[in-house]
Parts: structure tokens; sequence; C-alpha cells
């Protein structure tokens, strides 16, 4: 008699292979679908937030906005303020 074939895994390896428990078991299984997690490129950058963010409506510095928080379970609004005045367009004489 010659040696045996190994058996032919039907699953990929998980981080949970050899854990006992019920729990292990259930993301054993999920882990065949789900695969690993999906972080992107490895090579890019890390994203560095801005000094000074823009508001995406004016264009003004968001340092200038009023924020209302309205609350548990009510909306956020912003408040963008009010535009500076030309001063060619009327008023004082001189």
């Amino acid at each position: 008699m010659g040696k045996r074939e190994p058996r032919r895994r039907l699953w990929h390896e998980t981080p949970y292979d050899g854990v006992p428990g019920f729990y292990a078991a259930m993301q054993r299984f999920f882990y065949q679908f789900e695969g690993t997690a999906q972080l992107g490129d490895r090579n890019e950058p890390a994203y560095v937030p801005p000094a000074d963010p823009k508001c995406p409506v004016c264009g003004r510095s968001l340092a200038l906005h009023r924020f209302d928080r309205g609350g548990p379970g009510r909306t956020t609004h912003m408040k963008c303020p009010p535009k500076p005045q030309d001063r060619t367009e009327g008023g004082r004489d001189g």
C-alpha cells in the first residue's frame, strides 16, 4: 500500500481554525464568504485633514460658521456667515 494523499480542504484557512466553541465555528463559517477586511492600498499615504477646512456651500472657512445641534433625535443645522457687503454698491458718498 502506498502513501495516502492528504485530504483536500473544502474551506479556506481562517484565523478561527482550532479555536473551540460555537462562536468560533460560526466565525469560521462566515469567514468563507466575507474573507479578510478590505482596507485599501498599503502604499497609499494616510489622509491628512486640511488645517482650515472650507464650507462646501459658500466656500468660506468653517471656523466662521455656526452649528446648531438639535440634540438626540433632532437634526444638526449649519448656518453660513453673512456675505461681506461690497462697498461699491451705494451706501456712503465719498
